[in-house]
Formats: structure tokens, C-alpha cells, sequence
């Protein structure tokens, strides 16, 4: 079992995780060659890998968002098989070695996935539905699942998002990597996008579990500026993303739909002096006049 472990390298991207990164690491084979990508200036993060973890590579690179964090620690992998992660997530026990034994069942596969769990519930957004046409257009639908239902053995998922994910080091290469025009959001579906495109299959893995705390990567001080920076960068990444997988007119009426929507909320909530929904709608008004004019994902707390 250490053999497996020692050839696996870990990715962990942070800005800001607080203590509940402890959790995450705890919660993986020391043995791995873990690599935390510190996308802040982070003293206290500093000292709690300096004093507890300190085989961890960490490395500073500054806020430079999560494609380019990946690809950044990609290549300072030593090992073929790496494990993506964040630092409000935990694994169950045999979790990581059976997504390891899952990638020599199935050579093929792209991405190998772990079941995830949301307050001790099976996520609702553990798999997406995406309809590819030949000419790489899309259209985009959540599915919709029971809490209670779970899947009773390996399948295949057209999309999963970066909770958590086994990949070869080589695929990654071949797949051109994470679009790094994205600092955050469907950065993990634009990747499965490539991985169906290049015949990689995804697969889930239900004999492993993670433990996902939604929105705790940040240090609950930074909550109000997290919450203005995750609508800001989903609204622009939403349009880049459609931007770029559907046709020119479809994209004009998401944008304009979009553009609409946001005015007139914030145009509403001044009437009715709600000065959370203003500043809310407003973020994301300026989310879709950044992209028609700069087209650059550059918000920042």
C-alpha cells in the first residue's frame, strides 16, 4: 500500500484556508508527495505546514487563480498518478486506493472521480449532464438527484467538478491542460469538456466517498468578500464558458439576458434599500461589463 501512495502526488490549491485544511491533510497518505499551491499571502498557513506538515512542498505563487495553479503544480508533480483536491474536503478510508485501483481497471479513463458527500448527503452536483454536438457546441443541464439514491457501481459521467479527481500526468499533457483564462468556476467542466473531445472517458467510483464543506476554502472573516468574489468570477466564467462552447447568437442572448437580469435587480433593490442584493447584482453587472470590454477574469477581493 505505501508503494501506491509514494507514487502519487496530491494537489492542493489555497487562498486563505484557516485551520480546515488540517482536516483535508490529515485525512491523506503522508507517504504521497503533496504539493500546496498558496495563492495568498498566507503566514498562518505558512506555520501550520512549517510545524505539522513539513514534508508538504508549498509553494507562494500569488493569486493567480485555479487553472494556472494546476498547471503550475502539474508539472512540479514528481509522480504520473496526481490526485486533485481542495482544503475543505476529507477522505474516507480506501478511498484514494480505490480511485488508484479504479485507474488500472480502466486504462482509458481521463479522470477517475470519488462519490462526494455535502453535510453528510449525497450531493445533488455530483455529476453533470453536458450535450456536446459533433462540432463541440453545448448546452448545459444540472442533474437533478435524489439525496438518497446512490449509484451501485462504477459508471461513466459526462462532467464532475474538481471536488476531487484522479489523473495521469500524461493526459493532462495531452489535453492541453487547464484553460488558464479562467481564475475559478467550470474550470473543471472546460477540462472534461477536452477529456471527452480527446476519447478519455470519465468515470465515477462509488466504493470511494469524499466529504465536501461547500464554500469553506476560505477563512469565515473573508466570508462577505468570498461570496462578492464567487458571483463576480461565476458570472464571468459562465460567459466565457458559453463564449466559447455555443454558437455566436446563443451566446448574445445569454448575455444580454444576463446583463438584463442583473440591471434590473440592482435597479429594484435600490428602490427597496436592500443594500446586500444591490451589492450582490451590482458585482455581477460589472462581472458582464468586464468581459464585453476587457474579457479578462480580474476581479479580486
Amino acid at each position: 500500500m505505501t508503494k501506491i501512495f509514494s507514487d502519487l502526488s496530491i494537489i492542493i490549491p489555497t487562498f486563505y484556508p484557516g485551520e480546515i485544511i488540517n482536516n483535508c491533510i490529515d485525512s491523506l497518505p503522508q507517504e504521497s508527495d503533496i504539493i500546496i499551491v498558496d495563492n495568498g499571502d498566507d503566514p498562518e498557513l505558512e506555520n501550520i505546514l512549517k510545524n505539522k506538515y513539513p514534508r508538504i512542498r508549498h509553494y507562494k505563487i500569488g493569486d493567480i487563480g485555479l487553472p494556472k495553479s494546476f498547471n503550475f503544480a502539474v508539472k512540479k508533480s514528481k509522480n504520473e498518478n496526481i490526485l486533485i483536491t481542495q482544503p475543505d474536503v476529507t477522505f474516507e478510508k480506501d478511498t484514494i486506493s480505490n480511485l488508484i485501483s479504479a485507474s488500472i481497471k480502466y486504462p482509458d479513463a481521463g479522470i477517475i472521480a470519488p462519490i462526494i458527500f455535502e453535510d453528510k448527503k449525497y450531493s445533488l452536483y455530483d455529476t453533470l449532464n453536458l450535450n456536446l454536438s459533433k462540432t463541440g457546441e453545448l448546452q448545459v443541464k444540472k442533474i437533478s438527484k435524489s439525496i438518497n439514491i446512490m449509484p451501485s457501481g462504477d459508471f461513466c459521467a459526462q462532467a464532475v467538478n474538481a471536488t476531487a479527481m484522479l489523473i495521469k500526468k500524461n493526459i493532462i499533457k495531452k489535453v492541453n491542460g487547464w484553460d488558464e483564462n479562467i481564475y475559478t468556476y467550470l474550470e473543471d467542466i472546460d477540462l472534461c469538456i477536452k477529456m471527452r473531445k480527446n476519447n478519455f472517458q470519465i468515470i465515477k467510483i462509488p466504493k470511494a466517498t469524499v466529504n465536501h464543506i461547500g464554500f469553506g476554502s476560505h477563512k469565515k472573516e473573508n466570508a462577505q468578500k468570498a461570496e462578492l468574489s464567487r458571483n463576480w468570477h461565476f458570472c464571468w466564467s459562465s460567459l466565457y464558458f458559453r463564449d466559447k462552447y455555443t454558437k455566436k447568437s446563443e451566446f448574445i442572448l445569454f448575455f444580454i439576458s444576463n446583463f438584463t437580469k442583473y440591471f434590473s435587480k440592482v435597479f429594484v433593490n435600490l428602490i427597496l434599500f436592500n443594500k446586500k442584493k444591490i451589492k450582490i447584482n451590482f458585482i455581477r453587472l460589472r462581472a458582464c461589463l468586464n468581459y464585453i470590454t476587457q474579457k479578462k477574469s480580474s476581479y479580486r477581493f
